[in-house]
């Protein structure tokens, strides 16, 4: 009896395997891409304060930063600010290949970000340039929201390629009762994050103090997906 069970566990397996051979497939890459403006911008400010000791580095430093913590808090912008590379170290001094150590730098950088670009990001960084002399650095990012968006667009977009180019090979191709056999997501990230900025931030005329408003303008960015798909057809 158990003779008989494993010569049919045998043959059946047998002719699942050649039946498995027998497949007639095609092998479709569906492709998608897309223009994008991103639509939140990540402001960069390095405060850095120096003094004879560390506590006068410190102090200045931590009031430095909460004039900017402060003055964002008291204004109608949206917003989210975080703190970090906090460090103090050695305000070293190099000239004539000899080096003379002179007092401490106290540094730290804040990160704003704005949650919209049209409308805030101008006023954020005025505001930061009136608190005080400050490093800044404008980066810009599309929220996870919008992110989520884009995927599924990129996706969809991508599965309706390889149908259309799968049904164009079947139709040409005289190919019957062509089906899917197997789906390949090839994308991990679909999204580049590398965002540039068409134009300068705020300008000034240090003789005059006359400024021009500032203008910011991200590049478009393309973005794109890919994902293969098996068809099977009878012969």
């Amino acid at each position: 009896m158990k003779k008989t069970i494993l010569v049919t566990f045998g043959l059946l397996a047998f002719l699942h395997l050649a039946q498995a051979q027998t497949l007639r497939t095609i092998e479709v890459e569906g492709n998608s891409e897309m223009m994008i403006i991103p639509d939140e911008a990540l402001i960069d400010i390095t405060v850095q304060k120096k003094a004879m000791t560390v506590a006068e580095a410190t102090k200045d430093l931590n009031a430095a930063s909460k004039r900017i913590a402060d003055a964002f808090q008291q204004s109608d912008l949206t917003y989210d600010l975080t703190a970090n590379n906090y460090y103090v170290n050695v305000n070293r001094i190099y000239q004539k290949g000899t080096s003379k150590d002179s007092g401490y730098v106290a540094s730290q950088n804040l990160k704003i970000k704005i949650k919209s670009i049209e409308k805030e990001l101008a006023k954020a960084v005025e505001l930061i340039n009136k608190i005080g002399d400050q490093s800044v650095h404008v980066n810009f990012d599309i929220s996870k929201e919008m992110e989520k968006s884009y995927k599924d667009q990129l996706l969809e977009s991508a599965l309706k390629d390889a149908l259309s180019k799968a049904g164009k090979i079947s139709e040409i191709m005289d190919l019957k009762n062509t089906t899917v056999h197997k789906v390949q997501y090839v994308s991990e990230e679909a999204i580049n994050r590398s965002f540039q900025m068409r134009a300068s931030a705020m300008m000034y005329d240090r003789t005059t103090e006359a400024r021009e408003d500032p203008i910011f303008m991200p590049e478009e960015q393309k973005i794109s997906d890919r994902i293969l798909v098996t068809f099977v057809f009878e012969p």
